[in-house]
């Protein structure tokens, strides 16, 4: 019996319905933070901000996910912000690709309070949602020679009628700041919906029928400040994707270092999967952050894992004494 790498794949990525979380996902998640939320465009204390993040998993000697993002996102004066963000994906070394792109509006105008310290923010997505993949990266059954292995000099009788499929996606999202400059402690919270479109998978279903599940994300957290103008940042964040769900909780501090940078130290839980700390630091302009993710459950079965992050953010600060969360830079 004949068995395509293809169906493997589709099992491995769908978990055997549409109803798997089938996203990339990030542990350096708040560097990327368009990912997460349109709401947060332009969210920071930042004119513009752009970022390149880069993730590398390996399991045992096999390059399994490569996953690049690139960011960018401009405040104006005008209650409204404007963000960009494209995220690239590939699997099996290649066999697999996702490719997501998209622009994204933030309005900011409601503000509570009586020195509008509580800022409410609403945004939305729009752009397109690329899947591919590469049927000459498979190795397929009728390939395989009794008493020699694969042979990619075989011909195979299996044909593809659809290799890419481009949808339009969609994403919306609210967020909530408390700025108030008087206070030791600054509470933030979002909640986005993302995959609005339900775009279709033409390759598990011929008939079109099977949807991507929407992506459903909430995260909060406080913004404390310590002595010596130290900061110290818990943060939660739950995400759900049809029966699959990711559970975050993490800190970290920032140190300053002199009057242009700063030290960036902490980490996070992923339960029932990772731990994951990170280090990195600020200087002028620009962040640079790592981070590497330590899977014990996988460890303890001999299964050899490494998962590297690295993140780069330049950015510019907003002149005079704008009142801006001070949201994790990780």
């Amino acid at each position: 019996m004949r068995i395509s790498f293809f169906v493997i794949i589709s099992i491995f990525i769908f978990q055997f319905n549409s109803w798997a979380q089938v996203d990339p996902h990030f542990s350096q998640y708040y560097a990327y933070a368009l990912w997460m939320n349109p709401a947060l465009a332009g969210a920071t204390q930042m004119d513009y901000k752009a970022t390149l993040i880069h993730r590398n998993q390996n399991f045992g000697n096999a390059n399994t996910f490569s996953t690049s993002g690139l960011s960018a996102e401009m405040s104006t004066n005008r209650n409204i912000n404007i963000g960009f963000n494209i995220l690239n994906q590939t699997a099996t070394s290649g066999g697999y690709g996702y490719l997501n792109g998209t622009l994204s509006l933030a309005y900011t105008g409601v503000k509570l309070g009586f020195n509008e310290d509580y800022n409410i923010t609403f945004g939305m997505n729009v752009g397109f949602l690329n899947r591919r993949f590469d049927p000459t990266k498979f190795q397929l059954g009728d390939q395989y020679e009794p008493g020699v292995g694969y042979t990619p000099l075989i011909p195979s009788a299996d044909k593809f009628n659809n290799t890419a499929s481009t949808s339009i996606d969609a994403g919306a999202g609210i967020a909530f700041f408390d700025t108030n400059p008087l206070k030791r402690a600054n509470l933030y919270a979002a909640f986005s919906v993302n995959h609005l479109t339900r775009p279709k998978d033409p390759f598990v279903d011929s008939e079109g029928k099977m949807s991507l599940p929407m992506r459903y994300l909430f995260n909060m957290g406080v913004s404390i400040k310590l002595n010596n103008d130290i900061f110290v940042i818990p943060h939660i964040l739950y995400a759900r994707q049809g029966n699959a769900q990711e559970r975050m909780a993490g800190l970290y501090f920032t140190i300053p270092n002199g009057n242009n940078s700063e030290l960036i130290a902490g980490g996070n839980v992923r339960f029932k999967d990772a731990i994951v700390p990170y280090a990195g630091f600020t200087f002028n302009n620009f962040t640079l952050g790592l981070s590497y993710d330590i899977n014990p459950a996988l460890r303890s079965t001999g299964t050899s894992t490494n998962t590297f992050e690295i993140s780069l953010t330049f950015f510019r600060k907003r002149e005079g004494n704008y009142r801006g969360i001070r949201c994790p830079v990780f």
